[in-house]
């Protein structure tokens, strides 16, 4: 009998555990930091030693710092593969460099645990790393097994050639709002997580290396920003789109009376956040002033996304304008659109390496979030003269 394993993306008390179409289907207890990241909880070795990973399908490699590691922030959890004694820690080194910088290790063999479900799994054991990279206490890459540094099965292929799941596939639903309620189900599909009347469109995969599809573009209105491939990838954040396609997006933004501009981030020079200001100071009314975006995917296919969609908060300066952070990126240096967190908050997306496609349908999550809207108190520069005077006379 085949397992369905699907494990919460978010930090519970307790598990769940209950029965769909005769199949095991397990919710394990996973944490949301602030819909930046996704972490997935596993045990590994015979002690059951708990580590939070990040959910990544845009890398392949399983791993996880070692007890021995450089270079990682203190605060990171290390795995004592000292103290298990199923580990086989070999000989062979690794080096893998992700934006955020490189790592190198060595790998190890070991038990692993995804709630109770036992498999047997290769994986990278981290002893150096700089950048922001050292900040992270693991990485769970969901990629494609030819890209990545390990030469043995992936955390998918196990599954499956451990006879643990039917078929090589994984569906994710992200909640946008709360640390409880995402989802990661390996070998299985839950319509739950799906709108009512909605189905699941599948759209084939351009690449046997990354979940990567042909699109037609980016619209607002019936203006067409043309990108032809779309990427997507739970390890990014944004909805990351190309400089000359977004700065002309910009300008639309203009027209409708919305003003933005880029802040380059630190971290990543290339990139830069997009913020933008707009005449409106309630939920509704900063609603209005922006645009709704499509991906077109082809002439039957597209894919939208409301303002609460790709706004993350917006913050009212005075009585007549707000400010907003928005969920959108701009790079210098892809030619292709990054479909990140900000894109699968509002589609239930399944990720299909068995028949190299990937599939979508609107999810629960996609029915008009409410924006995160503060209030930033001012005080004027007449008001704290007023003040400095009042001072002066009882002085």
């Amino acid at each position: 009998m085949f397992l369905i394993v699907l494990l919460g993306l978010l930090y519970q008390t307790k598990s769940i555990m209950y029965q769909i179409k005769r199949h095991l289907t397990i919710v394990d207890p996973i944490h949301d930091i602030h819909q930046v990241e996704y972490r997935v909880q596993m045990q590994f070795g015979s002690m059951k030693q708990q580590m939070e990973l990040i959910i990544d399908t845009g890398s392949s490699d399983l791993w996880v710092p070692s007890i021995d590691a450089k270079g990682f922030l203190n605060y990171v959890k290390r795995y004592d593969y000292k103290a298990s004694q199923t580990c086989i820690k070999t000989d062979s080194r690794y080096q893998i460099f992700y934006d955020d910088g490189p790592i190198s290790g060595t790998l190890a063999w070991d038990q692993v645990w995804m709630h109770n479900i036992k498999f047997n799994q290769s994986f990278l054991l981290i002893e150096n790393a700089s950048g922001n990279i050292a900040s992270s206490g693991g990485i769970l890459g969901l990629g494609f097994h030819s890209i990545a540094a390990n030469p043995y099965p992936s955390i998918l292929e196990s599954l499956y050639q451990q006879k643990l799941i039917s078929k090589k596939y994984f569906s994710l639903y992200l909640k946008d709002e709360g640390e409880f309620g995402s989802y990661i189900l390996f070998g299985g599909i839950d319509m739950q997580f799906v709108q009512k009347d909605q189905k699941i469109s599948y759209v084939p995969l351009l690449s046997e290396y990354q979940y990567l599809i042909g699109i037609e573009g980016m619209s607002i209105d019936d203006e067409l920003f043309t990108i032809t491939t779309a990427l997507v990838d739970s390890g990014t954040s944004c909805l990351t789109i190309p400089a000359i396609a977004i700065d002309d997006m910009l300008q639309v933004f203009t027209a409708k009376g919305v003003q933005c501009s880029y802040k380059v981030e630190n971290y990543a020079p290339s990139y830069s956040t997009v913020h933008c200001f707009v005449d409106a100071t309630h939920e509704q009314g900063i609603i209005d002033q922006f645009p709704i975006i499509k991906i077109r995917i082809n002439s039957t296919l597209e894919l939208l996304l409301n303002p609460q969609d790709y706004i993350y908060s917006c913050t009212i300066l005075d009585g007549s304008q707000s400010k907003c952070n928005t969920k959108l990126e701009r790079s210098e240096i892809d030619d292709f659109l990054l479909l990140g967190d900000a894109f699968l908050h509002s589609y239930y997306t399944v990720f299909d390496q068995t028949d190299k496609q990937i599939g979508f349908a609107h999810s629960i999550n996609n029915k008009g979030l409410k924006l995160h809207v503060k209030t930033r108190h001012l005080i004027s520069f007449a008001h704290m003269l007023i003040l400095y005077i009042n001072l002066l006379l009882i002085s």
